[in-house]
């Protein structure tokens, strides 16, 4: 009885000891804060998010000096994403954050939560009615005021969940909108008369279960006047919608509708129903795609009569027709 007793004893001991040891073991250290990331937080009425971070990455070779108006890129993470993961090494956004460093805008993501039913429109963040609107408004309030920002024309995009929020807010508030990159939305809400205000890229996978949806959304916003961009992907999935080649159709609308826009910036409106159109018409873009080949040819009468009228998609460059497809022989 003794030597067993001896023997718990002794493995207590070790058992304590191994205990002790894995609980002293340090965390590692969390990565330094970057240098060209700043923070703002904004209180809201949403129990799951009271307090909302907003993390704004500043572009490089930034002068305070300067006066600016810069550019916002405003990018809704996936549902339930931390918007600091948005500027990681290795997220999805390395392409456009390095176009936001050679055209001087600044990048906004948020943090939002939800964890009931997204399809709530009085709870969930996906609805800017609720209360994620207004968070963003005041957060981009908030940004203005200590940087030179232009925050009454700004571009959105969003996967996903993200996407879900992008495309809702270019509907609520088109007059701060300029153009919207909006990649696999698994539903929508229906257009607005002011959303052809607004330039829009909608993509989408074809083995995405919310293909039918989405183009059920590009057939409205065609019947309230828009001529979106349009692009879907042969064999990509919802879980997809980050993949390399929908992320450099986003970068090239973006910066195509930068360069038409440039001249706008700082310039005022109301902010959220009354602003300039700044989406181009079907009849004055040069080219035109036919969706079912992914080919382009020059917009003329002739070559457009060979597409069947719900084929056609719009192309405002040949920058964006050479990423969106490739020139008919």
């Amino acid at each position: 009885m003794r030597i067993t007793a001896l023997l718990l004893v002794v493995l207590s001991g070790m058992f304590n000891l191994r205990a002790q040891t894995t609980n002293t073991t340090p965390n590692p250290a969390p990565p330094p804060w970057p240098s060209n990331l700043d923070e703002f937080t904004v209180k809201t009425n949403s129990p799951e998010n009271q307090l909302v971070p907003f993390y704004v990455r500043i572009p490089k070779g930034f002068d305070p000096q300067q006066a600016g108006p810069y550019r916002v890129l405003f990018i809704c993470p996936p549902h339930n994403y931390d918007g600091l993961k948005t500027f990681r090494n290795k997220s999805d956004y390395q392409e456009l954050l390095a176009v936001a460093d050679q055209r001087k805008w600044f990048v906004v993501s948020p943090t939002f939560i939800q964890k009931g039913n997204v399809q709530d429109r009085t709870l969930c963040y996906y609805y800017p009615e609720t209360f994620s609107g207004k968070a963003v408004t005041d957060a981009l309030d908030l940004i203005a005021q200590k940087y030179p920002v232009d925050i009454n024309h700004i571009f959105v995009h969003g996967f996903s969940g993200g996407a879900q929020f992008a495309h809702r807010f270019a509907l609520w508030a088109p007059g701060r909108v300029v153009a919207a990159a909006i990649n696999s939305s698994s539903w929508f809400d229906d257009p607005t008369p002011a959303c052809n205000q607004v330039a829009w890229l909608v993509t989408i996978g074809e083995s995405d279960p919310s293909f039918e949806n989405t183009l059920g959304f590009i057939g409205k916003l065609q019947d309230a006047g828009v001529a979106p961009l349009f692009r879907s992907y042969i064999g990509l999935l919802h879980a997809d919608a980050g993949d390399s080649q929908v992320v450099h159709l986003d970068a090239e609308f973006l910066k195509f509708y930068d360069d038409q826009t440039r001249s706008q910036l700082g310039k005022t409106n109301d902010g959220f129903q009354t602003a300039p159109t700044v989406a181009m018409q079907a009849k004055d873009m040069p080219f035109v795609g036919d969706n079912q080949m992914w080919e382009y040819v020059p917009n003329t009468d002739a070559n457009v009569s060979l597409i069947a009228e719900d084929s056609r998609v719009y192309l405002p460059s040949k920058e964006i027709a050479d990423v969106w497809g490739t020139p008919k022989k």
